[in-house]
């Protein structure tokens, strides 16, 4: 098969072929590592290899194969891994200076899930100092480029996984979601995005999310590969209290028998382009609304007109989100405060001197939200939103910027629609639906609390319907 065909596949595509004997693991293996070659200058998306140890693991696969056994449903997939999850061995910096030299003592239980299932992990994937914001860019590697655009950022804190994804490189990468990490750069760089309900891919050893924000998932670039990956990732762990029991049928069976699409007729679907104090650029909106209007009207779909008036987050989205970064972290960076980026060097100042009334006026303002989001649920089945206000903000990043003719903060520019349902801890799809200025936008389907069924169904309906490229022209070069 030619190099071409190869690289344009899916990962689903490529694992049944390894599976059959038909493309070896080795073969898949160093087409990435010669991709990685091409590519990463440009991009600045990888930022640590580990190719013998890779090679050894895709032999491995190929050597079961050969025996007749089966390896998975993720076979001889080349992973990229982002560095924020541990790989034994590898890198454990967090992307922060302050633990430089740090090396991972075991895998987390998602690259453990996903090797078991096949997949060779090949290197890590470039975040934003402890991915603390929703661009890609530290001072210990630098800026990670949109291959969209490469003066555009893929979005944070997974911009490296995604970059890398949609130039082609991995078929597949990690990511994680504690404001929009997943669905921010999905919606960025034209890939399907799926955070999904908190609790569903339980963790261990490394230690649960306390602060009940941020899940790890998927970055690819179908439906179908979302759905693959989270069935093999997900499950409870014995370290993980919050963690939950896999669903009984496999969302891949669900995808691609129908019956995730089938379950979304007659459901009640909300619109909103504000949640009712963000913005929403203009040209964003229209295109996004069309999708959303077509995704009514072919999946059955009732529109039902309720304003939705969520409260703003605030502070308190970052107080709770830097809780969990500051209880393993906090106590080395306080002798290392100037070897930080000025975002996390502010967060970590926030802890330091929190009050305990800052504390408890974001626990309420998070209970205000549970509250006014399960108001909403009585009412509707689904609520659609843009992913994010606007395109792919500039590759450096920027602490502010304007959506729709008005000054706002990074949180308003970009984690305006996904860091809210952190907070409530719903699963949310980014469909990628079109383009704005030549650059990916997407739609955001948010469902109820294990009802991640039916924000693949709409994945899996839009994909149908209005297919995306999946690839940045750049990965033609």
């Amino acid at each position: 098969m030619a190099e071409g065909e190869l690289w344009q596949q899916d990962a689903w595509e490529l694992a049944e072929q390894v599976r059959a004997g038909d493309v070896r693991a080795r073969e898949l293996l160093e087409l990435t590592l010669t991709r990685i070659e091409r590519f990463n200058p440009a991009l600045n998306a990888i930022c640590y290899e580990a190719p013998d140890e890779a090679r050894a693991a895709a032999d491995a696969v190929d050597e079961r194969i050969a025996r007749g056994e089966d390896p998975g449903p993720l076979a001889g997939i080349p992973l990229g891994v982002k560095e924020l999850a541990q790989v034994r061995g590898w890198p454990d910096t967090s992307a922060s200076r302050a633990w430089a030299g740090k090396v991972a003592e075991f895998d987390c239980t998602e690259v453990r899930r996903l090797r078991r299932a096949g997949a060779v992990p090949v290197g890590l994937t470039t975040s934003p100092e402890h991915g603390t914001v929703s661009f890609t860019a530290s001072t210990l590697h630098g800026v990670t480029r949109n291959p969209w655009n490469v003066e555009r950022t893929p979005g944070g804190s997974s911009g490296g996984s995604a970059a890398s994804v949609a130039a082609g490189v991995f078929p597949a990468c990690t990511g994680s979601d504690g404001g929009g990490s997943i669905r921010i750069p999905s919606s960025y760089t034209g890939l399907f995005g799926m955070k999904t309900t908190f609790g569903l891919l339980g963790v261990g050893p490394e230690p649960f999310n306390y602060s009940m924000t941020s899940v790890h998932g998927p970055i690819v670039r179908s439906v179908r590969d979302a759905a693959r990956y989270v069935d093999v990732a997900s499950g409870p762990s014995p370290t993980d209290p919050t963690s939950l029991p896999k669903p009984p049928v496999p969302f891949e069976e669900l995808v691609v028998s129908g019956a995730a699409t089938e379950r979304l007729r007659g459901k009640r679907v909300a619109w909103s382009s504000t949640l009712g104090w963000a913005g929403t650029d203009p040209e964003v909106e229209k295109v996004v609304y069309d999708a959303a209007l077509q995704l009514i009207e072919q999946a059955g779909l009732e529109l039902v007109d309720r304003s939705i008036d969520l409260p703003k987050p605030g502070r308190s989205w970052g107080i709770l989100s830097s809780m969990q970064t500051a209880a393993f972290h906090l106590e080395h960076e306080q002798d290392h405060l100037d070897e930080l980026d000025e975002v996390h060097r502010a967060g970590a100042a926030l802890m330091m001197n929190l009050r305990p009334r800052g504390l408890f006026k974001a626990i309420r303002r998070r209970h205000e939200l549970l509250l006014a989001t399960a108001e909403v649920w009585e009412d509707v089945d689904l609520l659609l939103t843009p992913t994010t206000p606007t395109p792919a903000i500039a590759a450096e990043g920027t602490l502010r910027g304007t959506v729709a003719g008005k000054e706002v903060g990074l949180f308003e520019l970009s984690a305006a629609f996904t860091g809210v349902f952190n907070m409530t801890g719903q699963p949310a799809a980014s469909i990628p639906v079109g383009f704005v200025d030549g650059l990916p936008v997407a739609l955001q389907v948010v469902a109820r609390r294990h009802e991640d069924d039916l924000c693949f169904g709409a994945g899996a309906l839009l994909e149908q319907l209005r297919p995306w490229p999946k690839f940045a022209p750049m990965a033609y070069e």
